[in-house]
């Protein structure tokens, strides 16, 4: 039986993250009650699809009785509403933000409440969509959690917000806010900013290769998905951890200096050499990361370009009671077919399900 700590919880900023926080908590713990703030055409929606029980435009009204908040706006805003909740919030409710920008949000929550009931927080689960018809239930299964808590937060009240998260799928990692911040800029904000220099320099200042983008195959469209992604989020966040930024900008530039450098003395032993480590660092980055406990065990497999030939691959599994935890869509050839990868359980899963559709005329390891 899972057991809440929190009965009435009020959320901030009801678009991906907040809505989806909605869902999460309704999905494990369907007796609480969560009100939602925000402008009344998004909270319609997010009352339609059950994310929250009530709405309002007034902040003060929805976090008197609270005993959980969430911040889920962009980040000045959550900044110039921790006064705000400093007065209204009940005395023992625990104010938490999701802001990617840790530093300056936990000390400003230090300052308006000295009794150490803010914990600043930032779910690494985001994607490009954004509002609350993005929202998900399962948007925090498995993913990273950061809490970032400073001297002032009593460690059960840490441990109370961290097991609650977890119930709600999360793996909860314990960072101090300036290394978190340092350790976002190189990991979330510069890549950002690496997919919209992508993008602009291909379809915009490169002479020739503007005029076909059609060209572009599934590895640009990877590394510039995130080029999507809404640019009023981004403007706090440029703002706010700006020394960071520019210093994972600085390493970048220089890494690439470095390349156009090798190129010009005709070098290309010494720049495929970083090919080299870069796979070989790469291949550190535990497989967990993209959202599951433990490594999978990964197959290939050839569909044909037909109606019905995907569900025909599934059914067929499912027949057999063998889950697939992950699918991909890798490799297409119009008219022809794409190669998916999937992934499972376990090596002993994998070998059956490729026993399976071997039988059925799929064609294996595309």
């Amino acid at each position: 039986m899972r057991t809440n700590p929190f009965r009435r919880i009020t959320i901030i900023g009801v678009g991906l993250i907040g809505g989806s926080l909605g869902l999460a908590i309704k999905r494990h713990f369907p007796s609480v009650r969560i009100v939602g703030v925000d402008r009344k055409s998004v909270l319609t929606r997010a009352l339609k699809r059950r994310a929250i029980d009530a709405a309002t435009t007034d902040v003060t009204r929805a976090v008197g009785d609270a005993d959980l908040v969430f911040l889920a706006t962009p980040l000045s805003e959550i900044l110039r509403l921790l006064p705000v909740l400093a007065s209204a919030c009940k005395p023992g409710s625990v104010i938490s933000d999701v802001g990617s920008v840790k530093l300056e949000v936990v000390n400003r929550g230090a300052e308006y409440f000295p009794e150490g009931n803010f914990i600043g927080g930032h779910p690494m689960a985001g994607v490009e969509l954004s509002g609350i018809e993005a929202a998900h239930p399962l948007l925090f299964e498995n993913a990273i959690y950061v809490l970032s808590p400073t001297y002032l937060n009593p460690h059960a009240l840490v441990r109370r917000l961290g097991n609650f998260l977890e119930e709600l799928g999360a793996r909860v990692v314990l960072l101090d806010p300036k290394t978190h911040d340092e350790v976002a800029s190189a990991v979330s904000h510069l890549p950002q900013l690496a997919a919209v220099a992508l993008m602009n320099v291909a379809g915009q200042r490169h002479g020739t290769a503007r005029n076909y983008l059609r060209l572009a195959a599934g590895g640009f469209r990877d590394i510039t998905r995130i080029a999507s992604s809404r640019s009023d989020i981004w403007k706090d966040i440029l703002a706010i951890n700006r020394g960071e930024i520019r210093r994972s900008l600085r390493l970048l530039i220089r890494e690439l200096e470095l390349y156009a450098r090798l190129l010009q003395r005709k070098s290309p032993l010494r720049l495929i050499s970083q090919f080299a480590n870069a796979r070989r660092l790469r291949s550190r980055i535990p497989k967990t990361m993209k959202g599951f406990l433990h490594p999978l065990s990964e197959m290939y497999v050839f569909v044909q370009d037909r109606p019905g030939a995907l569900a025909r691959l599934t059914t067929a599994l499912g027949r057999e009671k063998i889950n697939i935890k992950d699918i991909e869509l890798v490799k297409v050839r119009e008219g022809s077919g794409g190669t998916f990868r999937l992934a499972f359980e376990s090596a002993q899963t994998s070998r059956r399900a490729e026993r399976i559709l071997k039988n059925e005329g799929f064609e294996i390891g595309g």
